[in-house]
């Protein structure tokens, strides 16, 4: 989503950050990894799942450390970082997957640091919102997007101890640009077409979505969905949850 870069720098404003804390970046999203190392003076540390995520974040963010590894199994030592951020990259990621990636971020984060989680909320606020909402849900048919809820996080976050929580609604009524809808549209119709091909099996009604899709983006455009931001700290003090 290069179109909404002022949606992660406000994700960096919320959390917090000082010039010469250790960052780390879980996604392979270069556009973050770069708006984070605008604004320290340590080198970032990126997380990603491949080679080919790797590059794409070294030849934007150059001076960065990147490591590949399964996100569930994390090769740090502990107590390293100040502030650790997931922006959108749960998303992608199975749940029971999540859960073991939220213990190595306690694991690796210093004493009264900060964990901070962006992910879309499920709520639509207007008919443009309800079309990235479908989306999704194609994507999620196909196992390309999972689709966590607000109760799920929360509960990882509590299971694994983190304290402090807080989640703030963040609607920030991003528009789509037109010719990333129609990638979109071009992108899905291309999966259909890659699993017929391998003989892999797709749900009924895939195409049918599809189309209402694109008649619902035709009437009312797209906008990306509020997203739901959780900060936690990974302190001894009394744990507490507060809603913004």
């Amino acid at each position: 989503m290069p179109y909404a870069l002022f949606d992660r720098d406000d994700f960096i404003t919320r959390t917090g950050l000082g010039p010469d804390m250790n960052v780390l970046t879980i996604g392979q999203d270069h556009v973050m990894a770069l708006q984070i190392t605008r604004c320290v003076e340590t080198t970032v540390t990126a997380m990603v799942a491949n080679t080919k995520e790797a590059r794409s974040i070294r030849a934007f963010t150059p001076d960065s450390n990147q490591i590949i590894t399964q996100y569930a199994h994390q090769p740090i030592i502990s107590d390293v970082f100040d502030v650790v951020f997931v922006y959108h990259t749960i998303n992608s990621i199975k749940a029971e997957t999540v859960l073991k990636m939220f213990g190595e971020i306690r694991r690796i984060l210093k004493d009264n640091s900060r964990f901070a989680v962006l992910h879309w909320s499920l709520e639509p606020k207007n008919k443009a919102q309800s079309s990235h909402l479908m989306l999704l849900k194609i994507l999620e048919q196909v196992g390309i997007v999972q689709l966590h809820t607000f109760n799920m996080i929360l509960e990882w976050l509590k299971e694994i101890e983190f304290e402090n929580i807080t989640m703030e609604l963040v609607n920030s009524q991003i528009a789509v640009p037109e010719n990333w809808v129609q990638l979109h549209i071009k992108r899905l119709y291309e999966i259909i077409a890659e699993r017929l091909r391998n003989n892999i099996s797709l749900p009924a009604d895939i195409e049918k979505n599809i189309e209402l899709y694109e008649a619902h983006v035709t009437d009312y455009g797209e906008e990306l969905l509020p997203s739901i931001q959780f900060t936690a700290r990974n302190s001894k003090g009394l744990s507490g949850i507060d809603i913004i």
